[in-house]
């Protein structure tokens, strides 16, 4: 028979003589006949062009259990491994990372889920929708230089870009101006020495409709005005006389004169409130005596120095809830002093929410970049756990930054009331993202979020970009991914570098 022919016969025994495979009983003269017949084959196989059918290559075959060889651990082919069973529940606790199913693909691609490989998707409505939260506000954690800002930027941009809308109370360092106009949305740019000036004061967007879905009434109507800015000028008094709250008497005063701006101007506004209460009626005067005077002598500050020009008259900008984003631009404080930026970013959050907390807005993401700012103050901090707990109520999305939980120690010590509030926003917020911590920040941040030890040793070790996802009591790590068109947009580091 020739060496061809033989080749391509699928017998055990000739295609054992075609491969360098030395049988435990081949002898050295056998071997030496192999290869000699191999090399044959081969040579005739290059000089004829001859193909093989992939059916009929060689290949090589052991006995059965395996070669008689040391260390194979040479043995049955098949095993039969003892049948464990157990419910979901406990496999999801025993595997975690692996045994998650995901959240579905509603929603705005984020990334890659790194435990499963799929895509991430994120929605707050829909994760409210599916029962997944009971509320869509989210906190944002993260050191600088983890990728939180990218993250945030990411999630808001494509949740506009698949029809919601965007507001950003106050941005410090300019970074959403690029975006907002990337978007197609609109700017306003409040600073010492800028044209635009914001009445904090203003009504706001009028609902149609009251909480119980019947037409809003003038009364009701003129109720929520006088709440909002009661609470806004409470704010700023409260960081005027160093986080003290307001006396009794001097609630009496600012809500007197308060009513009487409002009576006795079309637009009230900031001045015209000090001018009250500084200028109080005789029967004012005899009820609330020097209170108003003080209240007025403080908040003369609000209009006056480094912020002069910004809140002391009425609104020469809009807010357009039209827009597919809005964004405060309020870099123009850079360097100011840090009572200075507190009033700002009271003033311009509680103008946002003005227009913003109505039911005809649709839905909406806002964003308090660098939240710090609102913790340091305890009537600041009051009035936005107010806001959160209306969110769900107007279908917003808060969307709160911080760069580590040891910022709630600013809202005071453990056990106290500014302390709790400032927790009860966590609480709230059951849809909770954590970039990279720094060591000595890792215990604080598994303490307050509930991170398990597994979780918080991952947090430990995320990369650039990577940040866990706490969806209710699920967890997700996620890298997030841009697109090329976004990342000159987002990503501070590659601005820099096309420098």
């Amino acid at each position: 028979m020739k060496l061809l022919d033989r080749f391509t016969k699928s017998n055990q025994d000739d295609q054992a003589q075609v491969f360098d495979f030395i049988p435990s009983t081949e002898s050295a003269q056998g071997r030496k006949e192999r290869r000699a017949q191999a090399a044959e084959i081969r040579r005739t196989r290059t000089e004829s062009g001859t193909v093989l059918p992939i059916n009929r290559l060689p290949f090589t075959t052991f006995p059965k259990g395996g070669a008689k060889v040391p260390a194979n651990l040479r043995g049955p082919s098949t095993v039969t491994p003892q049948v464990h069973g157990s419910s979901t529940l406990t496999y999801a606790a025993a595997y975690p990372f692996v045994s998650e199913g995901g959240l579905g693909a509603e929603g705005v691609y984020m990334g890659q889920d790194t435990a499963g490989g799929g895509a991430f998707c994120a929605d707050p409505w829909a994760w409210y929708e599916k029962g997944f939260v009971s509320g869509t506000s989210i906190v944002l954690i993260g050191g600088v230089g983890t990728g939180k800002s990218t993250c945030a930027k990411t999630l808001v941009c494509r949740l506009v870009i698949a029809g919601r809308k965007a507001a950003v109370c106050t941005d410090k360092k300019g970074e959403w101006v690029r975006v907002a106009r990337w978007l197609g949305g609109e700017v306003i740019s409040v600073g010492p020495g800028r044209s635009s000036r914001i009445n904090p004061l203003d009504e706001g967007s009028r609902p149609l409709l009251n909480s119980e879905d019947k037409p809003l009434s003038d009364f009701e109507w003129a109720a929520i005005v006088s709440s909002r800015r009661l609470a806004l000028l409470g704010t700023l008094v409260s960081i005027l006389l160093g986080g003290r709250m307001l006396e009794p008497a001097e609630h009496v005063a600012l809500t007197r004169a308060v009513s009487h701006a409002a009576e006795y101007n079309k637009v009230p506004t900031i001045p015209h409130v000090i001018s009250a209460l500084k200028n109080p009626s005789e029967e004012v005067r005899a009820e609330i005596q020097d209170q108003g005077a003080n209240l007025g002598h403080a908040l003369t500050r609000c209009v006056t120095g480094d912020i002069a020009g910004m809140f002391d008259g009425e609104s020469t900008v809009s807010f357009n809830p039209d827009a597919p984003i809005m964004v405060i631009d309020t870099s123009g404080l850079t360097g100011a002093s840090s009572e200075a930026v507190s009033i700002t970013s009271a003033c311009t959050s509680a103008w946002v929410e003005a227009v913003v907390t109505n039911k005809e807005s649709g839905q909406r993401v806002v964003v308090y970049e660098e939240g710090w700012d609102t913790l340091s103050d305890p009537a600041a901090l009051e009035r936005m756990v107010v806001q959160w707990k209306l969110a769900r109520e107007y279908g917003i999305t808060n969307l709160l930054i911080l760069h580590k939980l040891a910022d709630l120690d600013m809202a005071g010590d453990s056990g106290s009331k500014p302390r709790a509030l400032a927790e009860s926003l966590l609480t709230d917020a059951e849809i909770r993202i954590v970039y990279r911590q720094a060591p000595g920040a890792l215990p604080t941040t598994k303490k307050n979020l509930g991170l398990t030890t597994a979780e918080a040793e991952k947090v430990s070790k995320l990369k650039k970009g990577q940040g866990l996802w706490k969806v209710g009591p699920r967890s997700f790590i996620v890298d997030n991914k841009m697109t090329a068109a976004e990342r000159p947009v987002f990503d501070t580091d590659a601005r820099m570098e096309s420098k």
